[in-house]
């Protein structure tokens, strides 16, 4: 590509018309060919839909990068690919996503796992807390809160460069949302839709709009867009706390999501343009968990040697009994069929809320040689569990005699012996006190400003030159409160007033007897008088993040790229309560972060892209709170008491990483390409995990006697190990011309580590699969369009502090649908389909050495989820 001397809005405009499509202006004004620029700028742009315009625009903004970026664009208003925006980065390649109750919630980039992936709107942070109680404080994104109707691309940069922010070792999301002065003037969309789950059966609604207005002059731009979801949640699973007992469970979820944006544009000269986005994002998830537990009937403490507790009993993973009449200390395995011992019906409603909030203004001014833009706004999000409760069974445990559970099929099974699960009921709920009585609100905040400015430079080779800097402050906070109930209130509740029928359980066919949740809250709340702040679980971090980069854009025959170097620093400090005293720690590090990318034009059609860079992530907020984290204390599982421990001085992940590739546009529509990927990856949070007893653990709170007896199992945070990323990946895209159109991508990652990284001795990282792939294929007409996408991604590894643990995923795989009708030019109607083929989750130990009586001895069925089928059916009117 030659260099180009014209201005680049006029360069920008005029590709952006030959193309006919929504591009990225900035990736394409730089890398274009200036022979491509002789039309007037103030041609009207004509506005081409479809999935074909779509794939260009994806395309085209992939070409022109100068380092390796792929893009997902909205063809139209409402016809993002997926209902989540997270499922529809899956289709990249390179690109896999955790779920969460059979949405996407995470996303993971070439093997680096989610939590090393950096997710902007518009280019910038979004506060984010979670809602469930035991989410920790993360740095990702949490795309449950983001509509996909509010997007207008987004650009996935696998590669890093200087003025690109830090924070994304596996790779760089950005959300980019739509703005008024880019689409006509009184622009209206709506749609309404209704959503059917296959585990609730229940149809939920949802309703979108949109709506844009500019003056006559296009200087001025309005835009508002609203979202409202419901969703009636249910998943279905079995779990198993072992060595205890295990159960068929069951999670209900009533979600309530909505999302408000406001954008305000002013550009009162072709030089100076102003962007205002105010966006309100919240989600109230009220929720409850219910199981019926099977306890095991040959536990270690099940009797005394010689008691015959063992004599039925199945072990995986060791020798069994040893030779002798009880499990030994070392040695023995896992026990996978044996006795039961009785039937505990539990529930643990909750009440919880998640909301973020971002206003940002953004000014973009065009000078004679240079463009100057600046960014600033603030970023807030609430959070956590409102309100939680636990109630268990008033028997204490009614026995099932004769009863047996096996799980050496690989999943868990049980006969009960005529013991009828679905008509139990233990006539009265006993509700825990203390700790078991709570809410854990979390906050995060963020304020930034940032200023770039690119030069016009005339330096060999060198076309431009481009600086910034940005500083921000965040602070993310974790409470716990426990409430205080009035002397004398009564803890136990007959179940004969509250009967709400059965609710479907397991992984299989299973029933259990449900009771009203609401007003089993009702009646706990009646109890409140007051509340007190645990301080043991005070948990603040302030940080404040600065960086600073030069880089400098060459072109000449043939060539393109850029070059330069980032600095990147934080200032830490994590406050906390120690002997009812608050005090902080401090920490601070900095890290220069060079970047090269260049791409070759070996043809008209082909060009190889090649990049070099230094990366880096800062360690999660729940890795840097120094005060411990206690999980799993007066609760219903023996000896399953964490002590976890923070550290504010870890260092941050950072990474070499390298990029090869080569590309084939072998039309307007098409490519072939393949690549190969490399990262060394080091300062991995690392955790060490030893056993204490409880007179050595500072815990202010209650313990039961036998867990007092048991003692802790401590995790210290700490840096340790480093990380090599290889794979390589291929591309397949092509319009056959006829309305009939493809795309296959297919990734291999081989990430390996010490065995010392994590605690269950695997060498390789979470989160990631060797292998991956998507087969879309889609047909579109002046009528219809039709897109059925299958992705597949092998076993990978869950890690998780405290008793969920760390164990593999099996492989897993969704087929999806998305048609639409265009009934007239104004109504289209609209079909979705989710998980089609009904795939569950399922998860099982996978420890890497000897492990007794647990459910992380490698193959013992930990964990097993059934996850619905979405259909959605709804129309949609644009004017």
């Amino acid at each position: 590509m030659r260099p180009s001397n014209f201005k680049k809005s006029v360069l920008a405009t005029n590709i952006a018309l030959m193309l006919g499509t929504a591009v990225s202006m900035s990736a394409i004004a730089a890398e274009a060919d200036s022979a491509a620029v002789e039309a007037d700028e103030n041609i009207e742009k004509i506005e081409v839909r479809g999935i074909r315009a779509s794939q260009q625009a994806n395309l085209n903004a992939k070409r022109f990068s100068d380092g390796t970026v792929d893009a997902i664009t909205a063809e139209d208003i409402g016809k993002f690919p997926d209902k989540n925006v997270a499922e529809s980065l899956q289709r990249i390649p390179g690109v896999t996503i955790q779920r969460q109750f059979g949405e996407g919630a995470g996303v993971s980039i070439r093997g680096a796992g989610q939590d090393l992936t950096l997710t902007t709107l518009n280019g910038q942070n979004v506060a984010s807390t979670g809602w469930f109680v035991l989410e920790p404080a993360k740095r990702s994104f949490n795309y449950e809160l983001l509509p996909s109707e509010l997007v207008g691309d987004l650009e996935v940069y696998k590669s890093s460069q200087a003025d690109l922010a830090e924070g994304g070792i596996g790779g760089t999301v950005i959300v980019n949302t739509r703005k008024p002065l880019d689409m006509d003037s009184l622009t209206f969309y709506a749609s309404a839709e209704g959503q059917y789950q296959s585990d609730s059966d229940a149809v939920d609604p949802q309703f979108s709009a949109l709506g844009t207005w500019k003056n006559d002059s296009e200087t001025f731009g309005v835009l508002v867009s609203g979202v409202l979801q419901e969703r009636s949640l249910q998943r279905q699973g079995n779990e198993a706390f072992w060595e205890w007992g295990a159960g068929p469970v069951a999670f209900e979820q009533d979600r309530k999501r909505s999302a408000l944006t406001a954008t305000f544009q002013y550009a009162p000269t072709d030089s100076l343009n102003f962007v205002f986005n105010a966006i309100d994002m919240q989600m109230e998830a009220n929720n409850t968990n219910y199981a019926l537990w099977l306890t095991q009937g040959d536990t270690s403490w099940a009797g005394a040697p010689g008691s015959g507790a063992w004599d039925d009993t199945t072990w995986l993973g060791g020798c069994g009994l040893c030779g002798g009449d009880a499990p030994s200390a070392d040695g023995s395995g896992t026990q996978v069929s044996g006795p039961l011992n009785v039937a505990f019906w539990q529930a643990r409603p909750r009440e919880a809320t998640m909301k973020s909030q971002v206003f940002d203004l953004k000014m973009d001014y065009e000078g004679d040689g240079y463009v100057f833009t600046t960014q600033v706004g603030t970023t807030t999000s609430t959070g956590g569990t409102d309100f939680e409760m636990v109630v268990d069974d008033g028997t204490g445990g009614t026995p099932i005699p004769g009863g047996s559970y096996d799980f050496t099929g690989g999943n868990q099974t049980w006969d009960t012996n005529g013991f009828d699960m679905a008509t139990y009921d233990p006539g009265s709920l006993s509700m825990g006190t203390g700790s078991n009585f709570n809410r854990t609100p979390k906050t995060d905040d963020e304020s930034y400003i940032q200023a770039d400015v690119e030069f016009d430079v005339d330096l060999g080779v060198i076309t431009a030159v481009k600086t910034g800097v940005k500083y921000a402050q965040h602070n993310t906070t974790s409470r716990r409160y426990e409430y205080i109930q009035a002397e004398g209130f009564d803890t136990s509740i007959a179940t004969s007033g509250i009967s709400a029928g059965t609710i479907d359980v397991g992984a299989g066919d299973y029933q259990i007897a449900k009771f009203d949740p609401d007003a089993l809250k009702a009646w706990a709340k009646s109890s409140i008088i007051g509340e007190n702040e645990d301080l043991g679980s005070y948990r603040e971090v302030d940080e404040d993040n600065y960086a600073a980069y030069v880089m400098a854009k060459f072109g000449t025959d043939g060539m393109r790229g850029n070059f330069g170097v980032r600095y990147a620093g934080t200032e830490a400090t994590s406050t906390y309560y120690q002997g009812g005293k608050k005090i902080s720690d401090d920490a601070s590090y900095g890290e220069w972060l060079p970047s090269l990318n260049v791409v070759f034009d070996l043809s008209d059609d082909v060009i190889m892209r090649a990049s070099a860079a230094r990366v880096m992530a800062r360690p999660q907020y729940d890795d840097m709170y120094v005060n411990p984290n206690v999980l799993g204390a007066d609760d219903d599982l023996p000896d399953n008491q964490y002590w976890v421990v923070g550290n504010i001085g870890l260092k941050p992940y950072v990474a070499n990483q390298m990029d090869l590739g080569i590309e084939w546009y072998f039309n307007a529509d098409s490519l072939v390409s393949a690549g190969l990927f490399w990262k060394d990856v080091k300062n991995f949070v690392t955790i060490n995990e030893y056993r204490a007893d409880s007179a050595d653990i500072p815990f202010e709170g209650t313990l039961r006697p036998d867990e007092e007896a048991a003692g802790w199992t401590v995790q210290e945070k700490q840096n340790g190990e480093s990380a090599i990323i290889q794979g390589a990946e291929f591309q397949y895209q092509q319009d056959f011309g006829n309305g009939l159109g493809s795309i296959v991508n297919y990734t291999y990652t081989d990430t390996e580590t010490g065995e010392n990284t994590y605690t269950d001795m695997n060498p390789f990282l979470s989160d990631s699969s060797e292998h991956s792939y998507n087969v879309t294929g889609y047909f579109e007409n002046d009528l219809f369009q039709v897109r059925l996408a299958y992705n597949w991604r092998s076993e990978y590894m869950i890690r998780e502090q405290g008793s969920y643990g760390n164990r593999l995923h099996d492989a897993f795989g969704s087929l999806d649908l998305s048609a639409i009708w265009h009934v007239t030019d104004y109504l289209d109607i609209k079909l979705d389909g989710n998980n089609l083929l009904e795939e569950g989750s399922v998860q099982t130990g996978n420890n890497n050495f000897q492990t007794n009586r647990s459910g992380f001895t490698a193959g013992f069925p930990t964990f097993e989820y059934e996850m619905a089928r979405r259909i959605t059916l709804g129309a949609s009117l644009r004017f």
